[in-house]
């Protein structure tokens, strides 16, 4: 009978434990699903972009990515760090399980001087682990261009060339995460961040191939995307995503929406005013002595030639034309760190102090330190404009390149400058702002003769940029080579015709 009772309060206990932990865990899938309605309400987009099932699509595609990701990389514009940073999104993946890692990638950086994104580094390094990157902007569908040459030490022209800067830096902060000991990890990354930041086109510079669809217009990537890196990383693009509390201008003036779609384009052209010189602006447009933003987007739309009926110049498309130069970068902007730095609420100094041991940033930081320093003391720009003439032909001489050197002292192929070969360029031809884009008074298809030797040529362009001078030089010699052999070969056959035709008619007078 005892065994009976025993047996009775057992079950009738195990009974209620079931019940207390089924109510426990149906209290914690209602908290989850609040806070996932919060946070989709927090990172809703604006109606201009999509409507409401394709944001809860896109929100659902981020949320897969943070949760099959081990590392997420959140891409900033170097423009504007802290207007193109999400703390809802961070949060979401600090709060995700398991143990997300979180590293800040700030692109772009060839829109901005060096010493802004230097001061921007120190900033963001003090939150979480920082990396510089600008994204290759090249064409071709493989063999994207990557650049070796840390960022501090390439000089102003390399970093407005197509070239990618920043990926050997960011590969070794995903590598240091692959070891754990002596032992290498496969990892997932994911890349999360704004529309037009630079998402796909990251993944595409790591990859060196157009492995992701880009576009300088928000909304291209909708779904999740795994590109395999290599075998140890795959990377996963996310759609971009909009925080619901930054007001509709700001957005907009971040490239967000798509400003074909935009109701009102003339408010974020006023903000635009307010904000920037307008002296540079005056200057660019070829527009001055404007009171108002009427004014001024009339004499845009008259230059323009955007009328509407009735022959009144239309300010709306004359909006949208300055708000497409705005996006596209070709009016330039930049934004100073804050001079005090505050912790964000959702970090703390544990999360800090992990981050930065796990990724090793200070390897990293020190690497960039000692490339500063060493650019600081001239030992890259000025070391061959230093050099005793006969000590620059001998370290010339004992070149790695002297193969294509050799090619290419006997050339007397006479080369024009411009976007044929790359080392000089016609200064109108690239002027900046309407003023300057509608002058006439140059010919069109004529470019001046650069008849100095090659090689003198190649030694006054950048030291960094020599090499890939001699091989584009040596490109264009195998090209000229083919065409005047091909010329020789036809003036060569007409000649053996004609002899031919010679040869028979002889023969026909002599029978």
């Amino acid at each position: 009978m005892r065994e009976k009772q025993q047996a009775a309060r057992e079950q009738e206990k195990h009974r209620r434990r079931t019940i207390e932990s089924y109510c426990q865990d149906v209290l914690r899938r209602q908290e989850e699903f609040e806070s996932k309605e919060e946070v989709l309400q927090e990172l809703n987009m604006f109606p201009q972009l999509d409507d409401e099932a394709t944001r809860k699509a896109y929100y659902k595609e981020f949320r897969k990515v943070v949760e099959y990701s081990d590392v997420i990389l959140e891409v900033l514009d170097a423009r504007d760090p802290l207007g193109c940073r999400c703390f809802q999104m961070e949060e979401a993946v600090l709060q995700a399980e398991g143990n997300k890692k979180l590293v800040l990638v700030l692109n772009k950086i060839d829109l901005v001087p060096k010493e802004i994104v230097e001061k921007w580094l120190d900033y963001l390094r003090n939150e979480l682990p920082t990396v510089a990157f600008k994204a290759s902007t090249q064409h071709q569908v493989k063999n994207l261009n990557r650049c070796s040459v840390p960022v501090g030490q390439a000089s102003e022209s390399l970093l407005k060339s197509k070239a990618c800067f920043g990926a050997e830096n960011l590969m070794r902060v995903l590598g240091n995460y692959c070891r754990l000991g002596e032992v290498r990890t496969h990892i997932r990354v994911g890349v999360v961040g704004l529309p037009n930041v630079g998402k796909s086109s990251l993944i595409n510079s790591l990859k060196r191939s157009r492995a992701c669809s880009v576009g300088a217009v928000p909304g291209v990537t909708k779904f999740m995307q795994e590109v395999y890196l290599d075998k140890f990383i795959r990377l996963l693009d996310a759609p971009g995503i909009v925080p619901g509390p930054n007001s509709e201008v700001g957005t907009i003036l971040r490239n967000c929406i798509h400003v074909q779609k935009l109701a009102d384009p003339v408010t974020p052209v006023e903000t635009i005013l307010q904000r920037c010189n307008l002296e540079e602006i005056s200057n660019y447009y070829g527009v001055s002595g404007f009171q108002t933003t009427e004014h001024f987007l009339t004499a845009v739309a008259q230059r323009l030639g955007k009328k509407k009926k009735g022959g009144i110049y239309s300010q709306e498309e004359a909006a949208k034309a300055v708000l497409a130069d705005w996006v596209s970068g070709k009016i330039s902007f930049y934004t100073l760190p804050p001079a005090t730095h505050t912790l964000p609420t959702h970090l703390s100094a544990e999360i800090v102090k992990e981050m930065t041991e796990v990724f090793d940033i200070e390897d990293t930081e020190q690497a960039n330190e000692d490339t500063m320093e060493c650019l600081a003391n001239g030992e890259s720009d000025e070391l061959l404009g230093d050099m005793d003439p006969l000590e620059m032909e001998i370290k010339w001489l004992h070149s790695p390149m002297m193969k294509i050197v050799d090619a290419l002292e006997n050339k007397t192929t006479v080369y024009k400058t411009g976007e044929l070969t790359g080392y000089c360029t016609n200064s109108n031809r690239h002027q900046k702002g309407w003023a300057k884009r509608n002058v006439d008074s140059y010919p069109r298809n004529v470019c001046p003769v650069d008849r100095r030797p090659m090689i003198q040529r190649i030694m006054e362009t950048d030291p960094l940029q020599q090499g890939q001078a001699l091989a584009f030089a040596l490109k264009n010699k195998k090209k000229m080579q083919k065409r005047t052999d091909k010329l020789a070969s036809k003036l060569s056959d007409s000649m053996m015709s004609a002899l031919d035709l010679s040869g028979s008619t002889d023969d026909s007078a002599g029978d």
